[in-house]
């Protein structure tokens, strides 16, 4: 799992005013929070978009007052009209306290369904999960290859040690679909018979 370094310097005024001046001059307000208090910082827009823009499931080592802090990012807020950062929360990993993420969900290999003309859909593309720090990873990983023309994976078939997942067990998140050509002939297969 990748971490992105993030340097940040405390703010010592807060309020309206003083945001306004961060923001007009390129840095972004951040509350840092979860740990032994409310850490307020503030850095250049630049510092955060290897965190914000992706994707992928990354933590974050804050750095602010020759401090540092593992943490996530838990809120984004964008102006509405410039859609630059307007502000960014951000949650501090502690060994052995579980949180709350959204990891990708990545298919691994081809299902058998896919060789005899069927299609792999990905139904869900984020799992929520409720983990401690230590059993984080960059992505949840099912592998597909036994799925037949028809089958379906469902969030009860992923298993991941460490990670509990927060969604109903029947939820599929894949299926190999049958494409039209081939209902149309098993159609015309039935009516001959």
């Amino acid at each position: 799992m990748e971490t992105v370094i993030i340097n940040g310097t405390a703010r010592t005024e807060l309020g309206k005013k003083a945001t306004r001046a961060l923001r007009e001059a390129g840095n972004v307000p951040c509350n840092l929070y979860g740990g032994e208090g409310n850490v307020n910082f503030y850095a250049p827009a630049t510092e955060f978009k290897a965190i914000v823009y992706t994707s992928d499931f990354k933590t974050a080592e804050v750095n602010v007052g020759g401090k540092s802090y593992k943490a996530i990012l838990k809120e984004i807020q964008f102006d509405a009209v410039t859609d630059a950062i307007k502000h960014l929360d951000f949650q501090q990993l502690v060994d052995g306290k579980a949180v709350k993420v959204s990891l990708p969900l990545h298919l691994k290999g081809t299902p058998k369904g896919a060789a005899t003309g069927g299609k792999l859909e990905q139904t869900v593309k984020r799992l929520n999960v409720f983990a401690a720090p230590e059993h984080l990873r960059a992505a949840i990983e099912l592998n597909v290859e036994d799925m037949d023309m028809g089958g379906i994976k469902r969030v009860k078939d992923i298993e991941v040690e460490g990670l509990e997942l927060l969604h109903a067990p029947a939820i599929p998140v894949a299926r190999v679909s049958v494409p039209r050509a081939a209902k149309e002939a098993a159609a015309a297969e039935a009516k001959k018979k």
